[in-house]
């Protein structure tokens, strides 16, 4: 059980930015993958077991739209398109 987290860990870290490219281009196959990995217990939500030691544990409460302690694949959507689109206001502003 520990390898698996660890490997989860593993992937996690390179999630994020890769995953937020993946949702905002629209591309659904590279996405669904990406869940596919954090969703260890694949009942269509991630847990704060499931990020823990990840770094998604620290964004799971900004995640959790609704605060029902879980999140689900619509909520990771919305708040990758979010972030997203944070970045690209941020480069606007840069340039």
């Amino acid at each position: 059980m520990k390898k698996r987290y660890a490997v989860i860990a593993g992937i996690a870290v390179a999630i994020p930015l890769a995953t937020t490219s993946l949702v905002a281009s629209g591309t659904g196959t590279d996405a669904s993958a990406s869940w596919a990995t954090m969703d260890a217990d694949a009942d269509g939500a991630l847990s704060p077991e499931e990020v823990a030691s990840t770094p998604w544990e620290a964004k799971f409460d900004d995640m959790d739209a609704n605060d029902d302690g879980k999140v689900t694949r619509e909520e990771f959507k919305q708040y990758m398109a979010s972030m997203q689109k944070q970045q690209d206001n941020e480069q606007d502003n840069s340039m």
